[in-house]
């Protein structure tokens, strides 16, 4: 069963509260482990895990989403089918292929940016992108946001851990 030998990226949604990056990863190695599947030419394996911080500063919302690594390219695809039915934390995951061009683009304005990709705020004009705020975090804990922190704190400080 040879085929696709790099790696693609998950992008892992509806996250529960209090998952770690290292939790994600377990899970998602559970997965794998179960698959018993032997026929790759390369071991199977996670190459990078992480959790993105999304916040919409004019609503303040937060969401989380995990980016996830998997070689080869074809137990990722056989992973995506698995862990959107596999439970994390009594939370069923929405599991895609991560690519540049999966965010829908409702603008003319060239991109320069991730917040570009992740969508156009209601109350602004056509064309107009909302600038969310993205950071990389250990784990999807409560966000407190806390307006007198410096700027150059740990942005993981804001999480209960």
């Amino acid at each position: 069963m040879f085929g696709k030998t790099g790696s693609i990226l998950l992008s892992i949604g509806n996250l529960p509260p209090q998952v770690s990056r290292k939790a994600l990863k377990a899970h998602v190695q559970g997965v794998i482990d179960g698959l018993h599947d032997t026929g790759f030419r390369l071991t199977p394996a996670i190459c990078s895990c992480n959790i993105l911080r999304l916040t919409n500063p004019d609503t303040g919302i937060v969401t989380h989403q995990g980016l996830v690594s998997i070689q080869p390219a074809k137990l990722a695809f056989q992973v995506m089918e698995v862990l959107e039915q596999t439970p994390l934390r009594g939370l069923n995951l929405q599991v895609s292929r991560y690519r540049h061009s999966s965010f829908p683009v409702n603008s003319s304005m060239p991109l320069t940016s991730m917040s570009d990709l992740l969508g156009v705020s209601a109350n602004r004009e056509r064309g107009q992108l909302a600038p969310l705020k993205l950071d990389l975090v250990a784990d999807t804990g409560v966000h407190k946001p806390d307006a007198a922190q410096p700027s150059t704190a740990n942005p993981d400080s804001a999480f209960a851990h």
